[in-house]
């Protein structure tokens, strides 16, 4: 049996392969739509510095000091603000990726050789471990810099071969000289206070991340659409019909095109996805397992939805216009055409019904967020069960005449 469905799955192929007018679409109009789309959404983003507030309340001079060395860092722009809870409401709204708040007593913590606290906060809305890293690594200069001064000072002092009215003179020269020879050695410590807010706002799939996968979803459903328009044709010649005067049972007759569709639309899919990975420069993430999951279960859901097209249209015309209408319209409801989350939220619950929501979903989660299968693994149940339910139905009803 196995022999004889994995012949009838072959030969289900051939026919897709053989037409040329299909190929085209299967494979040469999702990599121009990929292209041309992505294109024009790609951000355009050169030279753009993360903006960072900075409030210095700081009586003396080493707060600007630190704020100096900061901006040394190209990576931001120091946004100078005078009121904590307004700093505290543009990083709320994103407007600020985060905000440096430096104490009154700074810099007077600093010439005693004390520990000093600076106060970062930060929004549930940004994920900032690079700028955590960058901040503290300047608090950690400031530190060592501060640590050098004091040792300078109190060996002169030491020698009293210095007046007290040339000490700040003297500290503050060892200060700069020793921002060219520094260890790490915090003694400036950073405290993080995280600003809750109502609604997250998820970070939104763009360019060629965005088009890939959307439209290989979409193109996929197209191509095993147009396998079962193929099949349609077949029970009109009656090739089906005289499969039956063979020695092979339904079951097998019905698996074996199953199988050639599924063929179709993960060849298909496989093919689109390394064409992004490496000519697309699309990173399809570090998740393998996730985004096989993701296509067998997708391409799985529109197996079953193929066929039932194929058991209830009578002509391979009409079929072939069914799939390129039914398509389009549940791509661009489910997210293939643009990101899901800026349309109404009545909108993104109809999407919910559509195959195409789940899979570009669960790729977003891998492509953008950089999660895993554990994330993914609720898009695979719920592919998975459409595909069986429509693949029940379109066993239940399968015509062979």
């Amino acid at each position: 049996m196995i022999k004889k469905v994995i012949q009838i799955a072959l030969h289900s192929l051939k026919l897709v392969v053989r037409d040329k007018g299909t190929l085209i679409w299967l494979i040469l109009m999702p990599i121009i739509w990929t292209i041309l789309i992505g294109a024009i959404s790609t951000p355009q983003s050169k030279n753009v510095k993360i903006p960072v507030g900075f409030l210095n309340n700081d009586r003396g001079i080493y707060g600007e000091m630190f704020r100096e060395t900061l901006k040394k860092e190209k990576a931001i722009e120091i946004i100078e603000e005078n009121d904590e809870d307004k700093m505290g409401n543009l990083v709320k709204e994103s407007k600020l990726f985060s905000g440096l708040i430096v104490p009154e007593d700074f810099s007077e913590k600093l010439v005693n050789g004390k520990a000093v606290t600076i106060k970062i906060l930060k929004s549930e809305k940004n994920f900032s471990y690079f700028l955590d890293e960058l901040i503290t690594k300047t608090a950690n200069r400031v530190s060592i810099d501060a640590l050098s001064a004091n040792f300078t000072l109190e060996k002169l002092k030491e020698r009293k071969i210095i007046s007290e009215s040339e000490e700040e003179k003297i500290w503050r020269d060892a200060f700069q000289k020793a921002d060219k020879f520094f260890e790490p050695l915090p003694s400036v410590r950073v405290e993080y206070t995280v600003l809750s807010v109502e609604k997250r706002n998820e970070q939104l799939p763009a360019g060629m991340n965005a088009s890939s996968p959307g439209f290989a979803v979409m193109f996929v459903m197209m191509g095993v659409f147009f396998a079962g328009a193929a099949m349609v044709q077949e029970r009109h010649n009656r090739t089906l019909a005289r499969l039956l005067t063979t020695p092979t049972s339904k079951f097998s007759i019905i698996l074996g095109k199953m199988s050639g569709f599924f063929s179709v639309g993960f060849i298909q899919f496989l093919i689109l996805i390394f064409f992004g990975q490496f000519f697309l420069k699309v990173n399809w993430g570090n998740s393998p397992i996730g985004v096989l999951l993701l296509t067998v279960s997708y391409v799985l859901s529109v197996t079953g939805l193929g066929t039932l097209i194929s058991v209830f249209v009578r002509t391979s015309a009409q079929a072939g216009a069914l799939a390129v209408l039914l398509s389009i319209v549940t791509s661009m409801l489910g997210g293939a055409w643009w990101p899901i989350e800026i349309v109404p939220e009545l909108m993104q619950n109809i999407a919910r019904f559509t195959p195409q929501y789940w899979a570009i979903n669960g790729f977003n989660k891998i492509i953008t967020k950089g999660l895993g299968v554990t994330a993914v693994l609720p898009n695979f149940y719920v592919l998975i069960t459409i595909s069986v339910i429509t693949l029940f139905f379109a066993v239940l009803f399968f015509k062979f005449e």
